[in-house]
């Protein structure tokens, strides 16, 4: 019995259900047969549930686009330069929410339909019907592949989401063993590095499943705001597990398990919670059972340490202790979603969240603020083009040239290979046209080129490359139920579509830079900008009180927390070929001690702004200053070159500050009475120097990792 491939499989669905749709529409004589192909072609993912998912929102942004089309057509319809004023808004809105988190296929089918019903034709009836039919369409294309994916070869994402939560958990349990040796014997895996692209690999799979088979299963869906909660738990478990082994350093002169003396128990306990959720999800136990696990000092070692290895047992103690709650709370979480008991339902509402700003809602981001801009520029020079020059295109450069725009605003590594795939799809959906197409008579003999051609682009091809062969089928084909053939009109639809490709290609140029090396230069300077700014708001004694100034904060701790992800897929894109003195294992290396520095920041400003100690703190204020005044000016060199500060320099200017304030910290604390200082004022006070320590070793880890990249090479420009 013969085996089809799942490839195979999937090829064949994608090829049939665009046959079929094509067939629907020249049965009925639709106003265009493409645009259920086209809904096809873009929802088609491997898994029904995946695709429900899609499908629903190119048809919520079609029914966006559908009235927002008519409404601007209908605001100025006889004046041209009003009407483009009218549109720039919304095609600015809908392009910066397109490039944020959530809904971004919504928003990318809100703008682009919009711009094709506004360019629908000469009356304002031909525009409604053209919006009609594009949304009639739209939703017949979407209802066939859905009968197709159902009922041919289906493929669930239940069992898929199940999978992906045990491989989740299957590699935070490696790490947990991994951060244990860093922490208790200090021996430090390189491999970490890797394991965690990888666990961020699961973490993005898993965040993309849940929607897929809530969407197809109604189990899933009663229980998937359990799922959405178990993907922020083992986010938030992994950073609580990154912080634990970036401070190892700290430990490295002390007897940890002395000092925590079932700190071997704990995390014996901790992976045994792993193990359980495992069972759990795949339906091996109906009850968990979590011990209770505290972590006491061993006060008599303890009150033989120095000041800074209080600060550091302290640090360690607090994670140490979120790590426990928060995998008590993932334990309770996946008993949830199996359905059975959960002993303490309080662990549901543990709250995991970092605290965010009150006005971070009111902060733009830089990025996504520049893609929009460009998408805007776009249809304006379009428009300008369209009017005055009217090249082969025509109308097409209003509308055709801001969706590609809409294309690389989702992809900012657009690079020229894009445009060479578009022109040979495009060339080989010509050839088809010129010498196969003539021949045909009967919607046999033109499914079966259609199915072939479908068949081919989905079975040999990926990414981009198939994007562009089903987009070179759509257009160049020219598939109608009164069929002519214009070998002058295709040749200008193909120039045309080469002219506008490399015209964005231009437009991606007019805020920034996209070659990878200067968005990732400019993206360090904005990095350390931010750093700068909040430790000076940390040193500064006074809140911040004006809304502008919490506006300015809030921006900058979103650098912060943003920064080193994008810096992360841009420094992947840098190719070593072109800089042979860098190494993507360093790229990645300072990209992960950028992450840490941002965590340190943060945590650095949790603990700043907490119950302090007013006779330490009074006391203690100018050696803080100082401290914070150095690594301030550290940073603002390295916005201005990231590698002006050296590692040996700011070494031996905080090493001096640190002896200074250990010195100055402990004779003030022999002169204060003890009893009068609380435990957590105690504890805020050793977590608040512990923060300070890690941020300077951090720092100074930077600034030797950027000290081996050849920058001056980044900086050159190339042709």
């Amino acid at each position: 019995m013969l085996t089809l491939s799942t490839n195979t499989k999937e090829a064949i669905k994608i090829a049939l259900a665009i046959t079929i749709a094509y067939y629907i529409a020249l049965r009925y004589s639709w106003m265009s047969p493409t645009w259920s192909a086209i809904s096809i072609a873009m929802i088609s993912l491997p898994t029904s549930g995946q695709s429900f998912h899609k499908g629903a929102l190119r048809m919520g942004g079609t029914l966006l686009a559908l009235v927002t089309g008519l409404f601007f057509l209908g605001l100025f319809p006889q004046d041209r330069w009003l009407f483009f004023i009218s549109i720039t808004p919304y095609l600015a809105f809908v392009s910066y929410k397109m490039t944020g988190k959530n809904g971004q296929y919504f928003w990318f089918v809100a703008a682009f339909v919009c711009m094709m019903i506004t360019t629908a034709g000469p009356s304002s009836e031909h525009a409604f019907e053209f919006a009609v039919f594009r949304t009639l369409e739209t939703m017949i294309g979407i209802i066939i592949w859905t009968l197709i994916s159902v009922f041919i070869w289906p493929r669930s994402n239940h069992l898929a989401l199940e999978k992906i939560g045990d491989s989740l958990l299957s590699q935070q349990k490696i790490f947990l063993q991994n951060y244990q040796s860093c922490i208790v014997s200090f021996d430090r895996d390189d491999k970490l590095i890797s394991a965690r692209s990888q666990n961020d690999k699961y973490l993005n799979q898993l965040e993309q499943t849940i929607n897929a088979a809530a969407s197809e299963s109604f189990t899933v869906r009663e229980v998937r705001h359990h799922w959405e909660r178990l993907h922020k738990l083992t986010l938030a478990m992994m950073e609580s597990m990154e912080r634990l082994q970036m401070g190892y350093i700290e430990l490295q002169a002390i007897d940890v398990e002395k000092i925590f003396p079932k700190i071997k128990p704990l995390f014996t306990e901790l992976e045994s919670r792993f193990e359980q959720a495992q069972s759990l999800l795949k339906g091996q136990k109906t009850r968990y059972i979590c011990a209770t696990i505290s972590l006491p000092l061993n006060d008599k070692d303890y009150q033989n340490l120095d000041q800074f290895q209080r600060a550091s047992v302290q640090m360690a103690k607090v994670e140490l202790d979120k790590l426990d709650q928060l995998s008590r709370a993932m334990l309770a979480c996946v008993s949830e979603i199996a359905g059975h008991e959960v002993l303490n339902p309080s662990l549901l509402a543990f709250n995991y969240a970092p605290i965010r700003e009150p006005l971070g809602l009111t902060v733009l981001d830089p990025d996504r603020v520049r893609a929009s801009i460009m998408v805007v520029t776009s249809m304006w020079v379009g428009a300008l083009i369209w009017i005055y020059l009217d090249p082969p295109g025509h109308v097409s450069w209003y509308q055709f040239v801001p969706n590609v725009a809409l294309i690389a605003a989702q992809n900012p590594h657009f690079k020229l290979k894009i445009i060479k795939a578009f022109s040979f799809a495009y060339l080989a959906a010509f050839v088809v046209y010129i010498f196969i197409m003539p021949l045909l008579s009967s919607f046999t003999e033109l499914g079966l080129i259609i199915f072939l051609f479908t068949f081919a682009a989905a079975y040999f091809f990926s990414g981009i490359s198939r994007t562009a062969l089903y987009l070179s089928m759509f257009n160049m084909f020219g598939i109608e139920n009164q069929q002519t053939y214009d070998f002058a009109a295709q040749a200008n639809s193909f120039l045309f579509t080469v002219m506008a490709l490399s015209l964005v290609f231009l437009l991606t140029y007019i805020t920034r830079s996209p070659r990878q090396e200067k968005a990732f230069l400019s993206m360090i300077r904005r990095y350390f900008r931010s750093c700068e700014f909040l430790i000076s708001n940390i040193s500064d004694t006074h809140p911040v009180q004006s809304v502008l100034e919490r506006i300015k904060l809030a921006h900058y701790r979103q650098e912060l927390r943003s920064l080193p992800i994008k810096l992360a897929a841009w420094g992947g894109q840098i190719d070593p070929k072109k800089f042979p003195n860098t190494s993507p294992q360093q790229i990645s290396d300072m990209v992960t001690i950028l992450q840490t520095l941002s965590y340190r920041i943060e945590a650095l400003r949790e603990v700043r702004f907490t119950l302090q100690s007013d006779a330490l703190t009074k006391t203690l204020r100018d050696d803080i200053c100082e401290w914070c005044s150095v690594i301030e000016k550290g940073f603002g060199r390295w916005a201005d070159s990231p590698d002006s500060e050296s590692a040996d320099v700011l070494s031996a200017r905080l090493l001096a500050r640190q002896s200074k304030l250990n010195t100055r910290f402990a004779e003030t604390l022999n002169n204060i009475d003890a009893k009068k200082m609380s435990a957590e004022e105690s504890r805020n006070i050793y977590l608040l120097l512990g923060n300070f320590q890690s941020l300077s070793q951090t720092a100074i880890a930077y600034a030797d990792a950027a000290s081996h990249i050849d920058w001056l090479q980044w900086q050159e420009e190339r042709f």
